[in-house]
């Protein structure tokens, strides 16, 4: 059953007053830290929050973008004026820092567990730094690459993500899909990946400290 009017109005526009609210939150965490108050980047937390808050100012342009970025014509898409082209850089944008950013959230966790453990001494466990940046950005985006090469990048949701075309095909036999190839292993390791960012990984660290 496709969505009202007023649902539509909703996916389209209702995304963008969170967008400038976390954008505002954003940019403030990274004026604070470069501009105001820079001698705590000496700290391995504060350049990880620094980097976490860098990774969430694309994400929120593309939730500001909205359906905005969603080819013109689609259907059901108020608000649909953009190509294929904006669409798949926004899913792809989206799709890879919605990883990052939690990536490094969790980071927080493992550099608090290595301060304890070495009684804060940061030259000890400072090695850790390049890792995580490493984890947080070419995970993400081998994932990303990977749905976005096998055009699996489409209107979905309040704009594009990851999605076969068009929109409910691979649950409808009647409609065959246009765009997007079988990526099942994909979204399975998604999926997993982020429940063990958000609810494994944080309480093991805490329970093992």
């Amino acid at each position: 059953m496709p969505p009202t009017i007023a649902q539509q109005r909703g996916l389209a526009y209702a995304p963008i007053s969170f967008a400038v609210v976390s954008l505002f939150s954003s940019g403030y965490v990274i004026y604070y830290l470069l501009y105001k108050e820079r001698q705590k980047l000496q700290r391995l937390y504060h350049r990880l929050v620094l980097a976490m808050n860098f990774a969430l100012l694309p994400v929120t342009f593309t939730y500001a973008w909205s359906t905005f970025a969603v080819p013109e014509g689609t259907p059901n898409y108020i608000g649909a004026s953009g190509t294929n082209n904006t669409c798949t850089a926004q899913g792809f944008i989206a799709l890879m820092l919605n990883v990052t950013v939690p990536t490094y959230y969790v980071s927080l966790s493992l550099q608090a567990f290595m301060g304890i453990k070495n009684k804060f001494q940061e030259e000890k466990y400072r090695w850790i730094e390049i890792f995580i940046h490493l984890t947080a950005l070419c995970v993400p985006a081998a994932i990303a690459s990977i749905v976005l090469f096998t055009d699996n990048i489409n209107p979905n949701g309040s704009g594009c993500y990851m999605a076969k075309a068009p929109q409910g095909c691979e649950s409808d036999p009647n409609v065959p899909c246009e765009r997007g190839g079988n990526i099942d292993m994909v979204e399975y390791i998604l999926g997993l990946g982020l429940a063990f960012l958000y609810f494994v990984f944080p309480p093991s660290i805490i329970i093992s400290m």
